[in-house]
C-alpha cells in the first residue's frame, strides 16, 4: 500500500514537471517581448529624469504609455495561450494556478465568459478542491462587478458621517466609484485630473465616490485636505468595516467603476495611465454631450 502511495505522488510529480515545462516553452514567445518592452520603458524612464524640456518630455510619457499599452497587448496574447492550455489541461492544479493569476488582473477584465468556460472545463477534483472554490468565488464579484452588470448596493458612512447610498443616485445622477488610498502614487497623480471632471460634470448630473483603502483616518483626512478634493464624497472601508472592495471585486488601487443613472456598471477602469484616462474622458464627453 505504502508502494502504491508513493508511485502515485512520484507520477504526479513528474507529471506537473513536465506540465510546468510546458508552459515555460509556451511563454516563451510572450517573454521575449515583455522582456524588451521592460527595457525600453527603463530607457525611457531614463531620459525623463534628465530631460527639461517640457514638449520632450511630454512626449517621452506619452511613449511610456504606447509600451505600457504594448506589454498590455502582450499579456493578453499570454493570457489567450494559457486559456487554451487549461482547457487542454483539466485535471492539472497549475492550469487552475494560472487561471487565479489573471482573473483579477487588469489583462483578465474582459474576459468573463472565458474564465467560466474554462473552469467549467475542470475535473470535479480541481474545481471542489481548496484552491477551486476560491476561484468560483472570484468568478461571482467578477460577475457581479463587471460592465453591464447591476452595481452592488452599498450603504455606507461618508467622512462627516452621513449616510450614502447607491439608491441615492439612481435617475438623478452618473456615479464615478474611485477605490484609492492616501499612500497611493498613482492614486493622488490622478487628482488634479479628476478634480477637472468633477468640475465640468457636476451640473450635468456626475458625482464622484472616492473609497479609501487606507488603515489611517488621519492620513486619509490629511489627503483629502492637502490635495483639495473636497468637493464629492468620501468613504473609509475600515471605518465602515465594509466588504465594498470585494464586491466591486477590487484587487488593486486606484480602480474605478462608472455606474449610469439606471445603476448598471458602464465603465471599469483598473490602474492608472494616460489610457484609462483617455478612455473614461472619451466616455464622459460623449454621455454628458447626447444628454
Amino acid at each position: 500500500m505504502l508502494f502504491a502511495f508513493f508511485t502515485t505522488f512520484l507520477s504526479f510529480a513528474q507529471d506537473e514537471a513536465a506540465i510546468e515545462k510546458e508552459i515555460l516553452e509556451l511563454h516563451k514567445p510572450t517573454k521575449k517581448v515583455r522582456d524588451s518592452i521592460v527595457k525600453l520603458q527603463k530607457e525611457v524612464y531614463s531620459k525623463i529624469e534628465i530631460e527639461k524640456d517640457s514638449i520632450i518630455k511630454n512626449q517621452l510619457n506619452l511613449r511610456l504609455d504606447e509600451l505600457e499599452n504594448a506589454k498590455d497587448q502582450n499579456d493578453i496574447e499570454e493570457l489567450k495561450l494559457d486559456f487554451v492550455f487549461a482547457k487542454n489541461h483539466p485535471n492539472s492544479y497549475r492550469s487552475l494556478q494560472l487561471m487565479r493569476l489573471h482573473v483579477s488582473r487588469f489583462i483578465g477584465m474582459n474576459f468573463y465568459d472565458t474564465f467560466v468556460e474554462v473552469f467549467e472545463n475542470f475535473t470535479p477534483e480541481i474545481k471542489n478542491s481548496e484552491k477551486g472554490q476560491e476561484m468560483s468565488e472570484k468568478l461571482k464579484y467578477f460577475n457581479q462587478s463587471k460592465v453591464g452588470s447591476p452595481a452592488p448596493y452599498f450603504n455606507l458612512k461618508d467622512i462627516d458621517n452621513k449616510d450614502i447610498s447607491l439608491a441615492d443616485f439612481k435617475n438623478k445622477q452618473y456615479v464615478l466609484i474611485d477605490f484609492w488610498a492616501s499612500w497611493c502614487a498613482p492614486c493622488r497623480e490622478e487628482l488634479p485630473y479628476i478634480r477637472e471632471l468633477y468640475k465640468n460634470y457636476k451640473s450635468l448630473g456626475f458625482e464622484i465616490i472616492s473609497i479609501t483603502k487606507d488603515e489611517k483616518s488621519d492620513a486619509w483626512k490629511k489627503a483629502i485636505a492637502k490635495d483639495k478634493i473636497e468637493s464629492w464624497k468620501h468613504i473609509s472601508i475600515l471605518e465602515n468595516n465594509s466588504s465594498i472592495d470585494k464586491d466591486y471585486f477590487v484587487s488593486g488601487i486606484p480602480h474605478k467603476i462608472l455606474i449610469d443613472k439606471n445603476g448598471i456598471i458602464i465603465g471599469k477602469w483598473k490602474g492608472g495611465g494616460e489610457n484609462n484616462k483617455h478612455d473614461l474622458q472619451k466616455l464622459l464627453k460623449s454621455i454628458f454631450e447626447a444628454e
